[in-house]
């Protein structure tokens, strides 16, 4: 199934929390081939219209409301790692907002809700996560809701996006992102090292691990860590506990890490996987 717009059942969920809290939003996005015809804009594709159309009409509203909307990530998809069906993404956009109430000002304005139809006829499929930068108050938000009906932890050899197989191929010196997004288990699965803690301890074991043996090894550093509390567009079982943007100065050390098979598939990434019911990890640089 595809999702593209913004339900007014999602905005509403918007308004019920803290209108002046500061908030960021994770759009991963996957640009038609073509834009709908309909925009009446000629044989443009997705990927144009999406920028050429939407984000530039974006700015002068923003501006014009003072809404303090500014890109934190821009930033290319080349891959997507860990993905359920047809999520082969294109594009990672972060902007941020001082506050929620800036956000749906904005979202509410009748010069964006004109805008809109570049969006939606730019795009095949999306998501829209909502988060904030510290702890909410009952983290782990999602214990209580129904699992997802295709959790994805690792597969390795099933990647669902072919571009994986590719990583090869491209530059092994260019500064790489993986944007992970992980959903915590209630309790860790024994017997991979993070025995009786909660998925939440067990996943921050894992974060401390790799950050004290792959700082140098991988030139591996956490860039952005925020807090999911909504998926506005997507799956209402795609939900997620921690966003987290791990940097690596370099896409060969990025695999590096991943293929050590003497320190982290054996010693860090069970305590991941254990501590985790769900999970997303995409590979971006930074974009045009």
């Amino acid at each position: 199934m595809e999702y593209v717009d913004l339900t007014e059942e999602a905005l509403e969920s918007i308004r019920g929390r803290d209108l002046d809290e500061p908030i960021a939003m994770i759009n991963l996005l996957k640009f038609r081939d073509i834009a709908d015809p309909d925009l009446g804009l000629g044989p443009i594709t997705g990927r144009d219209c999406y920028f050429g159309n939407y984000i530039a009409g974006v700015a002068p509203i923003a501006n014009r409301l003072g809404t303090g909307h500014s890109p934190l990530y821009l930033n290319e998809v080349n891959s997507c790692f860990f993905a359920t069906v047809g999520e082969d993404w294109d594009y990672l956009l972060i902007p941020q907002y001082p506050s929620r109430r800036s956000f749906v000002e904005m979202i509410t304005d009748p010069e964006y809700q004109e805008l809109l139809k570049y969006r939606t006829g730019a795009l095949t499929n999306s998501r829209l996560v909502e988060c904030v930068s510290g702890t909410p108050s009952g983290y782990p938000l999602n214990l209580q809701a129904p699992l997802p009906s295709d959790p994805v932890v690792e597969r390795p050899g099933l990647f669902r996006d072919h571009r994986v197989n590719e990583v090869n191929s491209r530059d092994p010196e260019q500064p790489t992102d993986m944007l992970n997004l992980v959903r915590m288990a209630a309790r860790t699965t024994e017997g991979h090292g993070v025995d009786g803690m909660t998925g939440a301890e067990g996943y921050e074991s894992y974060k401390n691990g790799v950050a004290s043996s792959y700082a140098e090894r991988a030139g591996v550093e956490i860039t952005w860590q925020a807090f999911p509390v909504a998926t506005l567009i997507g799956p209402g079982d795609e939900l997620w506990d921690e966003a987290l943007i791990y940097h690596y100065s370099s896409r060969s050390q990025m695999l590096s890490m991943f293929t050590d098979a003497d320190d982290y598939r054996v010693n860090h990434l069970p305590k991941r996987n254990a501590s985790i019911v769900d999970s997303r990890l995409i590979e971006t640089t930074i974009g045009n």
